[in-house]
């Protein structure tokens, strides 16, 4: 009774705690209200399925099966990812499973989660649950007995490359054995009746090895929140971590395929023996006629070669009319050794050969951020624009060699401070990624890195890159995270940052705060945002994933935090009602090798001048690709005077007159 008395009391401190400290939140915004943007009557929120994840790496735009609608995807490491494939009536459907793109092909489900699978049936549960924050050591392999009694005697063995410790044992006999390096640790382990064994891991991207012997059946065994059945008692269980997704129609059927990096495992796959590399693998997921996916990596000839892959884009370097791969191999300075990175060239007949060195674009001893392939000078190749620990660089394209040229550096380089090299959990957040546009309307592509630590814009003047402050033109010091967009479709690109909001773009090229789509300031630490005609009316609408700074939030809201809160990502979808302006979006269709027409650049003209897009620019994703769709405002003017398509293979098409407020989709001419 006197614990019930103290219980109430508390509660009503706390709460009027937290009544008074609400007068204190930042911008006088209420408590309960501060996730949500201010949108004016420009912006509605439109719900989507997904509202809420975790683990988030990455969220983009695609049109996956090419319908010409849409869609949203996540990475989210081990956590389960999405796929939402839009209906075409503001409605989205999770097709994960149905087209068997889980972590797992064999245990759909197997990945982490905060919830544990639900446990009505006589057997043995083996699933991963979520004890809370982002520390990469902070989840657990739970082995659960349910009635075991019912089945017999069994005894089983768990064995991993991984450092293993026994969080709780209640009801099973365990035998511990340190093996070799090669075999790693061996649990033996065994249950009566009922029983819970939580394993915790130092590494839990590594596979795990289980071996049920006795009385037991795989249709006893359940694996996952799925609760999947094994096909035997011996199963291997392995989640390697997917990070970026690079799509493209590499087979020609319509709905594009996947490269997937994997297999990061926080920075420490080089240390592991030989026999547990080569079980870490990208994967290369290819539609098959069944609506399902196939993994061809291995014999496409994709190695991993020890890359601890992040950031991965389809291009094609060499102009032979077919997309090649570039993969961002990360040195998170837990192993010695080199990290360079990958370029996949691909060959007639759909094989692909490392080429990264010959091509003079392994550079190991550069630590990429972020990089995005743009024709930085115009001469009908593309170059590779990137942000480095050190600066920026540009990596000029002279025929199929690439030779770096430093750009500059922002108020901030990541080199300054050697120890985010070592933080894992946020090491990406710390900066920003670039996003490109024709600001300017010269012709030129530019770029704006966002950063917590200092925004750059970096202004090309052809072909030649120079830094300059935002501020001198009116955008914001400081970010969380950035993108080129025309949300208003008045021809003239404007500047959307988090937390800062939309920054419109007048014809002097300076920039003024609308104030919407502002977030409170000092809340997140990082975000990424993705802006596209969700809806195909023609006006840019946006998606916000949004991951919060533990260290800002206040004391009152702490006492309603559960850990897991720490790795939460709140997702946020506004439809833009407001643009009244004309307008064009266009989806190319290239030559068979390079279907969604990645590297074409499209000038538009009219009475106000020229705005150029390349393929691919208009992408809002972190570590991934997927957005070609390409976006012009018209204005006040109902029709395009002309468009000018310059297509990847050298190729030049004109349109005129061309009529507004359409989405076009134009296809190459093969007899040309």
């Amino acid at each position: 009774m006197m614990r019930k008395k103290r219980n109430v009391f508390v509660l009503i401190i706390v709460s009027l705690l937290i009544f008074l400290g609400s007068f204190f939140v930042v911008k006088n915004v209420p408590f309960q209200d501060e996730i949500s943007a201010a949108t004016g009557d420009v912006f509605v929120e439109q719900p989507i399925p997904l509202q809420e994840t975790f683990r988030l790496f990455d969220m983009g735009v695609v049109d996956a099966n090419g319908d010409n609608l849409l869609d949203i995807y996540t990475s989210n490491h081990n956590f389960r990812q999405t796929l939402l494939i839009a209906d075409g009536r503001g409605g989205y459907r999770d097709v994960l499973d149905d087209w068997g793109l889980n972590q797992s092909k064999e245990f759909p489900g197997l990945e982490l989660s905060y919830i544990a699978p639900n446990i009505d049936k006589a057997g043995l549960y083996i699933y991963w649950l979520g004890s809370g924050g982002d520390d990469e050591t902070g989840h657990n392999v739970i082995i659960r007995a349910h009635n075991m009694g019912e089945i017999g005697q069994w005894q089983g063995t768990f064995q991993s490359q991984a450092a293993v410790e026994m969080e709780k044992n209640n009801g099973f006999q365990v035998e511990w054995q340190k093996s070799s390096t090669k075999s790693g640790t061996v649990v033996s382990f065994s249950a009566a009746s009922d029983g819970v064994l939580v394993l915790k891991l130092n590494n839990w991207g590594v596979p795990i090895d289980f071996n049920l012997k006795g009385a037991i059946q795989p249709s006893s065994i359940f694996v996952g929140n799925q609760i999947v059945s094994p096909s035997s008692t011996s199963f291997s269980l392995a989640h390697q971590d997917r990070h970026g997704l690079a799509w493209a129609d590499y087979n020609e059927d319509g709905r594009l395929d996947i490269f997937a990096t994997r297999g990061g495992l926080g920075g420490w796959l080089k240390q592991n023996p030989e026999h547990v590399r080569n079980r870490i693998k990208d994967q290369f997921l290819v539609s098959q006629d069944n609506g399902r996916y196939r993994d061809v990596a291995s014999e496409k000839g994709v190695v991993k070669e020890n890359c601890s892959g992040r950031n991965v884009k389809w291009v094609d370097f060499n102009n032979d009319g077919l997309l090649d791969l570039y993969i961002n191999c990360q040195d998170r300075g837990k192993v010695e050794g080199e990290f360079p990175k990958q370029l996949y060239r691909q060959n007639v007949g759909g094989q692909f050969v490392m080429a990264a060195a010959e091509a003079g674009l392994d550079i190991p001893d550069h630590q990429l951020i972020d990089f995005v392939w743009i024709d930085a000078d115009n001469d009908m190749d593309t170059d590779l624009l990137t942000s480095e620990d050190k600066g920026y660089f540009l990596y000029r394209n002279q025929a199929g060699y690439f030779s770096p040229e430093f750009i500059g550096r922002g108020k901030f380089a990541r080199a300054d401070k050697p120890g985010l090299k070592y933080v894992a959990g946020y090491y990406w957040s710390y900066d920003g990624k670039l996003t490109v546009a024709d600001y300017d309307g010269d012709g030129d592509l530019d770029a704006f890195s966002a950063s917590k630590k200092g925004n750059t814009l970096l202004i090309n003047t052809k072909g030649k890159f120079s830094p300059v402050d935002p501020e001198t033109v009116g955008l914001p010091a400081k970010s969380v995270g950035a993108n080129w967009v025309d949300y208003n479709n008045d021809g003239l690109i404007d500047m959307h940052v988090v937390p800062e909001g939309l920054f419109r773009q007048s014809k002097d090229h300076k920039f003024n705060a609308t104030n919407l789509l502002t977030f409170p300031s000092r809340k997140y630490q990082a975000a990424i945002s993705n802006w596209a005609d969700l809806d195909n009316n023609g006006a840019r609408d946006v998606v916000f994933a949004l991951n919060e700074n533990p260290s800002f939030w206040s004391w009152w809201e702490k006492i309603f935090k559960a850990p897991e809160d720490v790795s939460k990502w709140t997702i946020l979808a506004y439809r833009n009602v407001g643009a009244t302006n004309h307008w064009l979006q266009m989806k190319l269709v290239g030559l068979p090798g390079n279907r969604q027409a990645i590297g074409a650049q499209v000038t538009v003209v009219t009475p106000d001048g020229e705005q150029t897009q390349e393929v691919g620019s208009n992408e809002g994703a972190f570590f991934s690709q997927g957005h070609y769709r390409l976006y012009f405002g018209l204005g006040s003017h109902s029709k395009a005077d002309s468009i000018t398509i310059r297509w990847p293979d050298g190729f030049s098409q004109e349109l005129t007159d061309m009529k507004g407020d359409e989405l076009l989709l134009i296809e190459r001419d093969s007899k040309t």
